[in-house]
Order: structure tokens, then C-alpha cells, then sequence
């Protein structure tokens, strides 16, 4: 991930972070409302999401640029989020 990071390849690892989501959802290891927080993002514009945590997840990462981050923010909250925290990475 850092490494995509540093390389300007955020849509690559959206990519992946949302393969991650597929396979956990596979195992049973997601739920029904992580799924729609899921959804919520990535129809907002976020570059790859998934859940986060031990057992069950509890916390959705999502991948958003700059220019997406509010959009997403508000589709997260009106899906359902209680708590949405942006922590930009990437910049030095």
C-alpha cells in the first residue's frame, strides 16, 4: 500500500482494497450494513473501500482523492455512518 502510495498509484490500490472487500465479504467476515457503507463510497467517487477490525470489521476505510473526499464524506454519513474521519496520507 505505501508503496502505491509514494508511486501515485491510488486508483491501483483502490483496486485492490475493493478485491479485499469481495473476498472478505466471501468468508462471511463483512455484514449487511459494511456493505452499504462499501456501496455508499464507492458510488460517491472513492477509489476503493473495505472494512476494517477484528471480527466483523466495525470501521470502513475508504480511498478518496481530493477532489472526492466531501462527496463521499456525505454519502457515507446519509448511509448510515456514525463517524466519518479524513486523514490525508501521501504528502509530505
Amino acid at each position: 500500500a505505501r508503496a502505491l502510495i509514494e508511486l501515485g498509484q491510488s486508483s491501483t490500490l483502490g483496486g485492490l482494497m475493493l478485491k479485499n472487500q469481495e473476498l472478505l465479504k466471501m468468508i462471511g467476515v463483512s455484514s449487511t450494513q459494511i456493505e452499504i457503507l462499501v456501496d455508499a463510497a464507492m458510488g460517491a467517487g472513492a477509489e476503493g473501500a473495505k472494512l476494517s477490525g477484528a471480527g466483523r470489521g466495525g470501521n470502513v476505510i475508504a480511498l478518496v482523492t481530493q477532489e472526492s473526499k466531501e462527496q463521499v464524506t456525505r454519502a457515507l454519513m446519509d448511509a448510515g455512518a456514525v463517524r466519518v474521519i479524513v486523514t490525508e496520507v501521501g504528502s509530505r
